[in-house]
């Protein structure tokens, strides 16, 4: 049975267009869309979609500087001014038209996704063009303006008293900002599973990074070794995370769904198919509806920059987390959308097909580096006083 959700979805999501040769184009929000269209799930019964008002001034103020927003407003009315001070007109971060008015409508996709869960009219939403988690409050980067996780995060802490919200982050790229947002605050438990900053971009996110001061134990950074497949996320993920969850009970939850560590993402180099990831989204609604959230989950589609793997890597997700059926063959519209529309070449199956990872090359290699990896973020939790619930697991 198909569980209950919200689509957040806007046509002026386009706008947010960083340039056609720049990884960050329509193209790889378009394609998933219609995908999501095709299969006819945004006119499911249980399905609700819900337009986007943009995010108020006060709102992007809960996290970003006055600084930086008001530099936002200025060079989206001077498309040939930069200030790379905070990160814009940078190559990873170019100013383009409408850049301040597109980016407050990312954030407000996220809110408004957030207060419909938070008032009852759904229980799990999606906001496809979310999860910009690399912004700083007074900085650009990482293709990312307005971070709007944080500031939602910044905004139930404020309108409806929420003491404890988790964070998780699968996107290749580690979630630096938001994580950095908290890193001296136990009121967000942040989480992010991504591939080793010693190979990616943005460099941070090594197993010892585990938060300051009132957050010392509430960031929790697992790297991944390049390569890294399936079978072996799934039993890093399964050792440590839920154990975690339980003990902090969170409230609500954001699930930041980056679609780069599947195997054909251009910019990521772990070998991740979609069967991962339609796992990832069933697990994180147990784990959600076994908690003080009672379901609370709020999806953010965060990075991924091959059209075809995003579209099947997010609809793969939601139907994990929807209890959604995924059928066997792509639909033949969509297949004919992605090569007219844009020269793309589409999957004609969702899912791929399962990877061996002994045809991975250096796979004993990669499985002793993540178990590396962990052993150092164990041996850090393990210090502090914060997880005593979970010690038997954390000594192990």
């Amino acid at each position: 049975m198909l569980e209950e959700a919200g689509f957040i979805w806007s046509n002026r999501y386009t706008e947010f267009n960083l340039g056609d040769s720049h990884p960050m184009n329509p193209r790889r929000l378009i394609v998933p869309y219609e995908l999501f269209n095709s299969f006819g799930i945004l006119k499911a019964t249980d399905i609700q979609i819900f337009t986007p008002s943009p995010a108020t001034d006060s709102e992007i103020l809960l996290f970003h500087t006055q600084k930086f927003l008001d530099a936002m407003k200025e060079l989206s009315d001077d498309e040939g001014g930069y200030q790379l001070n905070l990160g814009l007109g940078s190559g990873d971060c170019p100013v383009f038209p409408e850049m301040h008015e597109s980016s407050r409508l990312i954030a407000g996709g996220a809110l408004e996704g957030a207060r419909r869960i938070q008032n009852g009219d759904v229980k799990h939403a999606f906001s496809l063009l979310g999860g910009l988690h690399h912004a700083f409050s007074e900085r650009a980067t990482g293709f990312c303006y307005y971070n709007d996780a944080a500031i939602t995060m910044k905004y139930l802490q404020k309108e409806y008293g929420i003491e404890r919200i988790l964070y998780i982050d699968t996107d290749v790229h580690a979630g630096d900002g938001v994580l950095d947002a908290f890193y001296k605050d136990k009121s967000v438990l942040g989480i992010s599973l991504h591939e080793s900053p010693q190979f990616i971009f943005p460099g941070t996110g090594y197993s010892n990074e585990i938060g300051e001061e009132d957050g010392v134990g509430y960031s929790i950074n697992m790297p991944l070794y390049p390569g890294t497949w399936d079978d072996l996320y799934i039993k890093i993920f399964e050792e440590i995370i839920p154990c975690l969850w339980k003990s902090y009970d969170p409230e609500f939850v954001i699930w930041q769904c980056g679609a780069d560590g599947h195997f054909k993402d251009v910019l990521g180099h772990l070998t991740l198919t979609t069967h991962l990831y339609q796992y990832l989204g069933k697990r994180m609604a147990e784990l959600t509806e076994n908690c003080s959230a009672k379901g609370k989950l709020l999806m953010l589609g965060g990075g991924g920059y091959n059209p075809d793997s995003v579209a099947r890597v997010w609809f793969a997700s939601f139907a994990g987390v929807t209890g959604l059926e995924i059928p066997i063959e792509s639909p033949i519209g969509w297949i004919e959308y992605c090569q007219k529309e844009f020269g793309i070449r589409a999957s004609v199956n969702v899912h791929d097909e399962p990877i061996d990872p002994k045809r991975i090359e250096q796979h004993v290699l990669i499985e002793e580096a993540n178990n590396q990896y962990l052993q150092v973020l164990k041996e850090e939790l393990r210090e502090t006083t914060v997880w005593n619930d979970c010690n038997e697991i954390l000594k192990e």
